[in-house]
């Protein structure tokens, strides 16, 4: 199994992580900005919230109850029960973000209807009024289902076998089976296709946890989500009603997500939340420790900061909003630039080998027409096509580097597509507080609308590249990083035509629990399959605090499980944040290979130019290894060999 080869193993506890200031896979939106125009942070500067990584100040540390700490803590019984749940906060409440109301809903449209029992713990107050959007979402969601039924019945008795063929399969959450799409139950295991999953209420006020009384059964569910930000011990008592995690399955992990005001993280019980959380950070494996970490980004204040951000405030205009690099300033429609293959050696080259670099602002494709002109090709008969979507925030992140879109053995042409997000953003964002400081460790809402609107224009692109290389859309490669990843993984999925592949890093699949579940491109109706059988490769993070190990895991295992794509692989790599290597990790020396050309080979190592190639290389593994990687897995996704020496357009 490719991606069991890259589960976790058992490491000893590791400290903190550290603070990461580059911007390999894009910077984080300041909090507190409004979803709609998200897109230019990186020029608000200090406004960005800071989340200081070396400690409490002194005042929070006479504030805050002490932590456990020795060799004891980790068998402590509030650590244990911390390590074995994905813990996810979420802000709620404040003037730029989602109220409460708003926030569950989007959680109860995009639970998993397959997935196991969800407890929602309310007080008294609260309960009322949750109860009633539960009920609005299930009469919404079962009229869903009640329309698609009797679509798929309808066609059934008047519809061709093509119309039959299209719909496709279900997949059964229970047993992973494939099921014919007219099936309600799994004819393996018997489970009924739910349309919405199992969630219970819970009033749990304070004087009804202190009867000794629980209204809640132990093991009894799969999520626990808390409504009202409980005490830090009330919190860890609710984690014994998730049932203990299946050993080596992350596609269904035991999750508790809490609804969280700015006011309740400053108080005692938001503080003592933050001194747990930090004792097992220390506690536990790299890549829970990332988990972790993200949390502390989002829920840790301090006095310090919060005075910060109040300077920051008045220094504020609009100039944030207008991305400053080179291809914005200019207004192109489309540019082309060329840059030769770096030396190998063994490795012969033809006179116009290399890479086309195309550089094309997404909104181009709306006329696309008027910009085709400005991205020919000016070389005839290129190997492949790579169409890369670039991180959030950042227009430029491979500015520089583009002869390593090229692997070693190539000797002819290939061209790279960098398409240019509008406003440097592919889509928008409803929960806009994890843009600020923090990340995603089992929920990331994405805005399938705005998703929409870009992958509709990147078909276009498709379209046209495909048509360049003669219909021979297998030669074409996606690939993207971070929030580029999620939208070229998107329209790798709803792809019509055979693809040669994708290519990410640091992202994770677009699918259930992160988009609502009628849209989730793995089991909507009339899904196309063409490219199930298409090698997808995931370069993540051991030490990604953005989009955790765990959450980009189970992904994964759900595009195998219930998209039924055969040959995916993620390697976790050691070492590696969000933004980037970390400032400690020296990448492993690679093996030493005889060269190509035998005897006579030593000599040529030794050219000035191949000194060159090679400390470039060096510089490279940390600032695109997201490059080397293409590298790595391009060679087994397009054949090189087969084509034949460019042409002089």
């Amino acid at each position: 199994d490719s991606l069991a080869r890259h589960l976790l193993p058992s490491v000893e506890p590791t400290a903190a992580m550290p603070h990461m200031g580059r911007t390999w896979a894009g910077l984080k939106r300041p909090a507190g900005y409004p979803h709609l125009g998200l897109a230019h942070a990186f020029n608000a500067g200090s406004a960005a919230r800071r989340h200081s990584l070396n400690g409490p100040t002194k005042k929070a540390q006479r504030t805050r109850s002490p932590a456990r700490s020795g060799p004891t803590a980790a068998q402590a019984p509030e650590v244990v029960a911390m390590r074995r749940v994905v813990h996810q906060f979420g802000l709620v409440g404040g003037p730029d973000l989602d109220s409460k109301e708003d926030r569950l809903q989007q959680l109860l449209e995009r639970l998993p209807a397959d997935t196991g029992a969800t407890l929602i713990f309310v007080s008294a107050a609260s309960a009322a009024s949750v109860r009633a959007n539960i009920d609005a979402c299930k009469r919404k969601a079962l009229a869903a289902a009640a329309r698609g039924r009797a679509g798929r019945f309808k066609a059934a008795v008047s519809g061709t076998e093509a119309n039959l063929d299209g719909m496709g399969e279900w997949t059964c959450g229970r047993c992973t089976l494939e099921n014919s799409w007219l099936a309600d139950d799994c004819k393996a295991c018997g489970a009924r296709r739910a349309a919405f999953p199992k969630v219970s209420v819970v009033v749990a006020d304070g004087q009804a946890s202190s009867s000794g009384r629980s209204p809640w059964t132990p093991e009894s569910c799969q999520i626990v989500i808390n409504y009202d930000m409980p005490r830090c011990s009330e919190y860890v008592r609710r984690l014994c009603a998730l049932q203990p995690q299946e050993t080596y399955n992350p596609r269904e992990p035991r999750v508790a997500y809490t609804f969280a005001e700015e006011s309740q993280l400053k108080s005692k019980n938001g503080r003592e939340m933050v001194e747990l959380l930090k004792t097992v950070r220390k506690c536990v494996e790299p890549a829970k420790a990332a988990e972790i970490e993200s949390v502390l980004e989002l829920i840790e204040y301090g006095d310090e900061e919060n005075e910060e951000e109040e300077e920051d405030d008045g220094d504020e205009d609009g100039d944030w909003e207008a991305c400053d690099c080179a291809h914005c300033r200019g207004s192109i429609l489309g540019s082309t630039s060329y840059h030769p293959l770096l030396p190998v050696p063994g490795v012969v080259h033809n006179a116009m080998s290399g890479v086309e670099v195309v550089r094309l602002p997404l909104r181009a494709l709306e006329d696309f027409d008027k910009a085709v002109p400005f991205i020919a090709p000016r070389v005839i008969g290129h190997s492949c096509t790579l169409i890369c979507l670039h991180c959030l925030n950042v227009h430029t992140p491979w500015d520089g580097w583009e002869q390593f879109f090229a692997p070693p053995e190539l000797r002819g042409t290939i061209r790279v597509v960098l398409v240019l997000a509008d406003g440097v953003s592919w889509h928008e964002y409803p929960d806009s507080a994890l843009l600020g400081a923090g990340g995603s460790t089992w929920v990331d809402i994405l805005d399938m609308g705005s998703m929409d609107r870009s992958d509709m224009l990147l078909e276009r692109l498709v379209d046209h590249e495909a048509a360049l290389l003669n219909g021979q859309s297998e030669r074409i490669v996606l690939m993207g990083m971070s929030q580029g990843g999620g939208q070229s993984m998107l329209r790798f999925l709803r792809s019509k035509i055979r693809l040669g592949g994708w290519i990410g890093s640091v992202c994770h699949v677009p699918t259930a629990p992160h988009t609502p579940r009628d849209r989730d491109p793995l089991i909507v109706s009339g899904r196309p399959t063409v490219n199930r059988n298409s090698p997808v490769r995931l370069l993540a993070g051991e030490s990604d605090t953005v989009f955790t190990p765990g959450l980009v895991l189970g992904d994964a295992a759900r595009l195998r499980n219930v998209g039924g794509f055969a040959d995916v692989e993620v390697e976790l790599r050691s070492g590696l944040a969000h933004e980037g290597p970390l400032e400690d990790y020296k990448p492993p020396k690679p093996a030493k290979a005889d060269s190509p050309t035998g005897k006579g080979s030593a000599s040529k190592a030794g050219r000035p130019e191949l000194q060159r190639a090679k400390s470039f290389r060096g510089k490279a593994e940390k600032s695109c290894p997201d490059l080397l990687f293409l590298q790595q897995y391009l060679p087994s996704m397009v054949d090189f060999t087969s084509n034949s020496a460019p042409e002089v357009c």
